[in-house]
């Protein structure tokens, strides 16, 4: 049986990333690190996105930043500006390779490829490769399978490149609600990495997964309507649950975390988890480096999961209102405003403007359907 000091499971974001800040906060010089990963390979196949405050910490990763997004409803545009913000796509490639790099610089890291956990003991971890223990686990995995009735955003997204100028690179086309809303809220969303060179994913909010035919009959339905023609480069596909249910408590044990989606790091009401697992990892890494002692961070108020769980009971009861209700909420406030609540980052009196555009008794009926249903006990 190999021992480490620390074992992470998981060579995803997260594990990725608490991995790199361990190292870089020099928690590493004399306890060893081994991660577990499962593909036998990295490569191109996620691309993450985030409203930078940070400063560009990757830099290197980014495929592109946008100063502009906008929101589209029944053919009218809302164009919002976050140029103190800029939104920033990260290529997961990218990210891996960098990460990976400056981590193998460190002889005490070691990741495991190709490894399968099987079983996740109090004592040991049981893989595939045979049996790993480690005085402190962080766990970044979830069996799905445990789970029914869950919320999910759920996308398939191609990159399209046109022999034409088609894109307006200028600006990020993060909802546009012009299609079906049936079966849950749906939209597309456009990264355009230049005139020729898009990523165009079909998003949904929904407890059902669809098939990857279905979701490739809508991308085609929607290229062939807005008259895009052109080569696919790579595709993506992928299922965040919302709201899982085995994440609302005793998260941090004496030899245990939970991290990344596993660790009730994605925003549940937008599904943005990349800055959320950054100040997650940065924060451990530095109560590891000045106390010795692995510490959970408190990364998000409380009061973001309160209105989060609302704003999920409306996503699920009440979806085909949900596209005028983000165009509305993007049009009635502030833009700033907007990115500090959609990235945890919000004042009370930005809160209560935000509550006030939304339709109060929509929200008053779940609010209360959820105490019913003790979303909120304990």
């Amino acid at each position: 049986m190999k021992e480490f000091d620390y074992i992470i499971l998981g060579g995803g974001l997260s594990g990725l990333s608490l991995a790199y800040e361990m190292n870089r906060q020099g928690c590493l010089k004399e306890k060893t690190l081994c991660v577990i990963e499962k593909r036998k390979e990295y490569i191109r196949d996620k691309s993450w996105c985030y409203w930078d405050f940070d400063n560009n910490k990757f830099k290197d990763c980014v495929i592109k930043s946008w100063e502009d997004f906008s929101i589209t409803l029944n053919d009218k545009t809302v164009a919002v500006n976050c140029n103190k913000t800029p939104y920033r796509a990260i290529d997961s490639k990218k990210f891996y390779e960098f990460t990976i790099n400056q981590i193998k610089s460190n002889n005490n890291i070691s990741i495991i490829m190709d490894c399968d956990v099987q079983l996740v003991g109090e004592e040991f971890i049981e893989t595939n490769k045979g049996n790993y223990k480690g005085g402190f686990v962080f766990d970044s995995l979830i069996d799905l399978n445990r789970y029914d009735s869950l919320m999910y955003q759920h996308f398939f997204g191609c990159e399209i490149e046109t022999e034409i100028e088609y894109f307006n690179d200028e600006i990020v086309d993060l909802m546009n609600f012009d299609c079906s809303q049936n079966g849950g809220l749906h939209f597309f969303y456009t990264l355009p990495f230049s005139r020729t060179k898009a990523l165009i994913e079909t998003t949904w909010y929904s407890k059902s997964i669809k098939s990857k035919e279905d979701y490739q009959n809508e991308m085609n339905d929607y290229l062939t309507r807005k008259k895009i023609v052109g080569k696919i480069n790579y595709t993506e596909y992928g299922a965040i649950p919302l709201d899982l249910p085995f994440i609302k408590k005793n998260n941090l044990t004496e030899k245990y975390l939970r991290i990344g989606i596993a660790g009730n790091l994605t925003r549940a009401s937008t599904g943005y988890t990349f800055q959320a697992i950054q100040t997650f990892s940065e924060q451990i890494a530095n109560n590891m480096r000045l106390s010795n002692k692995i510490i959970m961070p408190h990364i998000r108020p409380a009061k973001y999961n309160f209105l989060d769980k609302i704003f999920l009971s409306v996503m699920k009861n009440n979806y085909k209102q949900m596209p005028s209700i983000f165009f509305n909420l993007f049009k009635s406030n502030n833009n700033s405003s907007i990115v500090n609540f959609l990235t945890d980052r919000s004042n009370w009196i930005e809160d209560f403007k935000i509550l006030l555009s939304m339709p109060k008794f929509l929200f008053i009926k779940n609010f209360i359907s959820c105490m019913c249903e003790g979303v909120f006990k304990k």
